[in-house]
């Protein structure tokens, strides 16, 4: 059964555009911005940042010469570290090797930037903890780059008929939400937990609006060559978690399983055009402006990355 976005209370059915509308008192002045790392990711948040109305892409960073044509699509200098960045940066992003987030991060939060890190956050707690509270120090928002959150299958009333549904099934004995996420690239099944599965620990937390501190069991388990699958319980809530690579097609289904009937939100569906015609990376880049001008609604703050790749590591290691 494919799942249909339910009605408000109100019988109308809501969209982004409702979000963005509750959304649009904001700071007129554009965040000057730098880019640190135009790898696998990096080079689509170069072009998104470089047309994005709210920010002004001031800085490139790459310490590779393979990354000057992206740089110069940005037409910006390319920049070969952080100590180059020219004074005035107010934000940036992080989309460096998942190993170099924290050393990376923490030094733009003590030069006074507010900064996204892609996802995982870290791979390390204890770099993760150093980067909270480097945060608070520095009074910067430090926040993670859980771009499912923006994806148009949890538009504003599909994420509010899932978080009253969860209420119905805290402390049930049956899984909840049922995860399914397999890329065509190929990598050890280990390394889709930090880099795939990752991605629905959050939005296991998120939708159903459960806390960072909040303890996650690993009831099951299996990781072999290709895969890794889990049952876990957050909050009250059971979920099934599957992921891995070398699939084709690749896959990412959420299953939500709710009174005997099944709903399934396919996440692959491409990112429909929205509000101003923002896809899930403008609008997440929108939230983050969002959160440092005060208000935030969706962006996955430093917690809650710390929160998933913990969670994510406890899979890993039960």
């Amino acid at each position: 059964m494919t799942f249909t976005t339910p009605a408000t209370d109100n019988g109308q059915s809501a969209s982004y555009g409702d979000e963005a509308d509750a959304e649009a008192v904001l700071d007129a002045a554009d965040l000057t911005h730098a880019l640190v790392g135009l790898g696998r990711f990096g080079s689509t948040h170069a072009r998104k940042l470089a047309s994005l109305p709210g920010f002004r892409l001031s800085a490139v960073v790459d310490n590779s010469p393979a990354a000057k044509p992206v740089a110069d699509l940005a037409a910006l200098p390319l920049l070969s570290g952080i100590d180059e960045l020219p004074p005035g940066i107010e934000s940036a992003t992080v989309a460096t090797s998942d190993g170099t987030h924290a050393e990376v991060a923490m030094a733009l939060m003590r030069r006074g930037c507010h900064v996204l890190v892609e996802k995982p956050l870290c791979i390390d707690r204890r770099d993760g903890v150093q980067m909270l509270r480097m945060a608070q120090q520095c009074g910067v928002v430090l926040s993670t780059g859980h771009i499912e959150r923006f994806n148009p299958a949890f538009d504003t009333a599909a994420l509010s008929w899932i978080r009253r549904a969860a209420l119905r099934h805290r402390d049930s004995a049956h899984p909840f939400l049922r995860f399914r996420r397999f890329s065509c690239r190929e990598a050890g099944a280990a390394d889709s937990v930090l880099d795939l599965m990752v991605h629905d620990l959050d939005l296991l937390a998120w939708l159903c609006a459960i806390p960072a501190e909040a303890q996650l069991q690993v009831i099951s388990r299996r990781i072999d060559m290709h895969s890794a699958r889990a049952r876990v319980r957050l909050g009250g809530m059971i979920a099934e978690l599957e992921s891995g690579y070398g699939s084709m097609p690749p896959a990412a289904r959420l299953q939500v399983c709710n009174g005997g009937r099944q709903h399934v939100l396919d996440l692959r569906k491409p990112h429909r055009a929205m509000a101003g015609g923002d896809d899930a990376l403008a609008r997440q880049y929108r939230d983050f402006r969002h959160a440092v001008r005060g208000n935030g609604r969706r962006i996955a703050s430093g917690a809650d990355g710390l929160a998933a790749v913990i969670r994510a590591s406890q899979v890993l290691h039960a």
